[in-house]
């Protein structure tokens, strides 16, 4: 048995433990105390540092260069690597709309990389169907020519194809007639579905709807305000929806471009952080610096903005057909067709780490934003037995950071992850 002793390090389970060491055992945490320990095995000083649960990504698009639409299990597995790098010890994989034949390609190289996790990686938890049952009316970066209503001819087809890795499938509740849909998956998820998750995102449903939704059965809702109805003064959607039932959890971008910390902090003060799930969006730069993508990218002085040319990204990145969109870099964020009347936000560009210090920066504690970003989420995608947590008995996914929350030390599933 392989032992490994984290010492003298400040903490955070992600509630603030205080000053002690961690031993791991092969993969697993088997002690957190304050007392005096004499090691055996492997030991890391972690004096002046935080230690901290692996953080925990719900939707991401792509990472180190890769999208997660390209069909390549070696794609996948370099996203995996470019989080554990960041501190991300797991992730969902969000599947934009295409083909029949694109989506069922990536499902199924995720669903390897999930059969066979990647030592150096990221666990992958599942994927996340976000934009094919979405609305033509919030389809925002989602290609609408693949749009459909929920049917369960396409969704049996994807479950098939991602070997019952399919974790999360978003619907616009909108388009599902009766909630037919919504109301099979909720009542035959844990026989027959692996407890998949309902979620609702790209609607345009009214506040009606969505509460009704909720009840029948969706737990989730997709990047709340993005691709979402609601915020009018006389009319009500599906954010408030999300705003006021204590049954949904919320997702929340948190790279300041797509939510304004305004939005974001009545979020988190409204529904608490028991029931909010800080996510990136990433898209394929999410762990690419800055000067090594600007290399291959044009530079826009009209937009002051960034073209990716095709060799910026995967070229295998099938998300839209060639020359539908142009991607464009401004601000720190992705966007499609820059200066068109199609401009729109495509995703982040940052890693959750980034995300965890915005919302620290906001006013929030160290804790309650460790909790969003690990626990909270855990808790939604049942996977809180295994992850989430710095807790014995649980996987030792950890990570020890400097006051300005730096990675400094990775350990993926009791394994010191080397640079």
């Amino acid at each position: 048995m392989e032992t490994l002793t984290i010492m003298n390090g400040d903490i955070y389970t992600p509630t603030h433990f205080g000053q002690g060491s961690i031993v791991i055992q092969d993969e697993t945490i088997s002690e957190i105390t304050t007392d005096a320990l004499q090691p055996s095995g492997q030991v890391i000083d972690a004096s002046d540092c935080l230690v901290i649960p692996g953080l925990i990504d719900g939707l991401i698009h792509g990472g180190g260069g890769c999208d997660t639409m390209t069909g390549e299990v070696e794609d996948i597995a370099t996203i995996a690597r470019a989080h554990a790098r960041s501190g991300v010890t797991s992730l969902v994989l969000g599947i934009s709309s295409g083909s029949m034949a694109q989506i069922n390609s990536a499902l199924t190289a995720i669903a390897h990389v999930v059969d066979e996790p990647v030592a150096d990686g990221s666990r992958i938890l599942g994927s996340y169907v976000e934009g094919k049952f979405g609305s033509l009316a919030k389809n925002g970066a989602q290609n609408a020519k693949y749009i459909t209503p929920p049917n369960f001819e396409e969704f049996h087809a994807m479950w098939a194809a991602a070997d019952g890795t399919l974790k999360v499938i978003s619907v616009a509740p909108e388009n599902d007639e009766n909630f037919q849909f919504i109301k099979h998956l909720t009542t035959h998820k844990a026989d027959a579905y692996n407890n998949i998750v309902i979620a609702m995102g790209h609607t345009n449903a009214t506040y009606q709807e969505a509460m009704a939704a909720i009840d029948a059965g969706i737990t989730r809702a997709t990047h709340t305000y993005n691709g979402m109805s609601g915020m009018h003064h006389r009319e009500l959607g599906a954010v408030e929806a999300v705003l006021s039932h204590p049954n949904i959890h919320a997702e929340l971008i948190v790279d300041e471009h797509h939510v304004h910390p305004f939005w974001g902090n009545h979020l988190i003060e409204q529904k608490g952080i028991q029931a909010v799930g800080l996510i990136t969006d990433c898209t394929e730069l999410a762990g690419v610096p800055p000067e090594v993508w600007q290399t291959s990218a044009t530079y826009i002085a009209e937009f002051d903005a960034y073209r990716l040319n095709e060799s910026a990204i995967s070229e295998s990145d099938t998300a839209f057909e060639a020359g539908s969109t142009e991607k464009y870099v401004r601000n720190g964020a992705m966007w499609l067709d820059v200066g068109r009347p199609t401009e729109r936000l495509a995703g982040a560009t940052i890693t959750l780490m980034d995300g965890v210090r915005n919302v620290v920066n906001w006013g929030h504690s160290l804790s309650d934003a460790l909790t969003m970003a690990t626990l909270t989420p855990a808790e939604n995608l049942g996977t809180a037995a295994a992850v989430g947590s710095i807790a014995v008995g649980k996987m030792a996914d950890i990570v020890i950071v400097d006051a300005k929350l730096r990675v400094k030390t990775v350990i993926l599933r009791g394994k010191l992850l080397k640079n």
